[in-house]
């Protein structure tokens, strides 16, 4: 159990520590970028996943660098949504007054922390909610489930 907490910790301080930085990079660009295959990576998803994850990876390094890449491309996803919902207007009014990119990305990172830090939570309950189920009786119809419901999720853009 120590060794899961571990793995699922670590794997996902590292990407939210990596998935900041490519965020902090994508406002730092003078492009707007489209986030939406990001989409990909939304709650349900993630899950289904973590339990497809779990029931088949099965040595310790195999499961740290897979929830670290999923742990990057999550928190990017919830990241970036949160930061380009703020309203278009306040953007361009922040770079209007002067400010340069460098000055926007830091306000709007600054701006979003507390709900960064609250997505960082979400997919530990995530993960070891994978965990869980993937040691149930019929994970791999669970994971499933999980998955058509996130590409359903998807298709109707309901996140």
């Amino acid at each position: 159990m120590l060794k899961l907490f571990l793995i699922v910790s670590f794997s996902g301080a590292l990407g939210l520590l990596i998935s900041i930085i490519f965020a902090f990079l994508i406002v730092l660009s003078s492009s707007f970028f489209k986030y939406g295959s990001f989409r990909l990576f939304n709650e349900m998803m993630v899950l289904g996943l973590a339990i497809f994850g779990w029931y088949y990876l099965n040595t310790s390094l195999l499961n740290f660098v897979f929830f670290l890449i999923l742990s990057i491309l999550y928190h990017l996803y919830r990241i970036i949504s949160e930061i380009y919902s703020i309203d278009a207007r306040f953007r361009t009014l922040v770079l209007a007054l002067g400010k340069d990119r460098f000055e926007y990305a830091a306000f709007s990172l600054k701006r979003v922390r507390r709900r960064i830090f609250g997505t960082f939570f979400k997919y530990f309950v995530i993960i070891l909610t994978g965990y869980s189920v993937s040691q149930s009786l019929h994970p791999l119809i669970i994971g499933g489930i999980s998955l058509v419901v996130g590409v359903i999720i998807i298709v109707l853009r309901l996140d």
